[in-house]
């Protein structure tokens, strides 16, 4: 049974290539998978396995070593996932807001309801200190208002609502916490007063 499993592996060599992105994306989901993220404990265990196991290449037989590359490799994209991760972090709100709300418009789109959504960057937000603040926040502009003439790289202030973006709404569903996250928004909200043009881009924003 085992020279029938080594000559298995042995004839996969020549196309072991072509399954590195497969390895990869499965230690990328793996960490995706989890519903706690995971600590630098974790991380750190990872990563002495991998060396582990690199180490120990030379001293397993050529039929088994792809195996040990295969989950080599699924720990890499777990490492790569968390990285990705770490350099996207930002502040996020963890409280309801109601309040004044100032930043440059990056984005236009519009909601599922078709409601006008600015998102913002450079925020300033009352009471809350600039390390707090959010990097990015978007807002959806209901009633009527007296400016309309929305393009990026203009400043704007408003008064609205902010809160932290939501999970998913029934297990396994879509989860928007986690898409906001990789976007860099902080706060997802909405207003329904007045939004006040405080200056025009200068610029095109690079």
């Amino acid at each position: 049974m085992r020279a029938v499993v080594e000559d298995a592996l042995l004839a996969q060599r020549g196309g072991l290539l072509c399954w590195v992105p497969v390895w990869l994306g499965l230690g990328i989901g793996w960490y995706f998978a989890q519903a706690q993220e995971p600590g630098d404990a974790g991380l750190a265990v990872g990563g002495a396995v991998a060396l582990a196991l690199l180490l120990a290449l030379p001293r397993v037989g050529v039929a088994y070593r792809p195996v040990l590359l295969a989950i080599i490799i699924a720990l890499i994209g777990a490492g790569i996932a968390k990285y990705r991760t770490e350099t996207v972090a930002a502040p996020a709100l963890n409280f309801r807001y109601y309040g004044p709300i100032e930043g440059r418009v990056v984005n236009i789109d519009r909601s599922a309801s078709d409601a006008l959504r600015l998102t913002l960057d450079r925020v300033v937000l009352d009471r809350i200190a600039p390390h707090r603040t959010p990097a990015r926040v978007r807002v959806s502009v209901h009633g009527d208002q007296p400016f309309s003439d929305y393009r990026p790289g203009t400043v704007l202030m408003m008064t609205g609502h902010l809160s932290p973006p939501a999970g998913p709404a029934e297990p396994g569903g879509f989860d928007f916490q986690r898409h906001a996250w990789f976007l860099g928004l902080g706060a997802v909200g909405y207003t329904r007063n007045p939004v006040l043009r405080l200056a025009a881009p200068a610029a095109p924003m690079p």
